[in-house]
């Protein structure tokens, strides 16, 4: 199962529990499980993004500063 898919399940168990007829001291034990697993989720993909990206590479947002603009299309007159 990908990482998005536990994501999205973690989410919708989330948004279900209220709903499920638990007793209230279960659901506060149910809740705090799930927000913990939703947040080792958020590092799991912090660290792969920050992984994947080459080590002399930086990641900021600014990628394609340096890249040189488009030349305007010739027109054939």
């Amino acid at each position: 199962m990908s990482l998005d898919s536990l994501i999205m399940l973690s989410g919708a168990f989330v948004a279900l529990l209220p709903f499920l007829g638990f007793p209230n001291s279960w659901d506060n034990v149910l809740l705090f499980l799930a927000g913990i697993f939703v947040i080792a989720l958020g590092i799991i993909v912090r660290r792969r993004e920050t992984h994947s990206i080459n080590p002399g590479q930086k990641k900021d947002k600014s990628a394609f500063r340096d890249a040189s603009p488009l030349s305007p299309p010739h027109e054939n007159a």
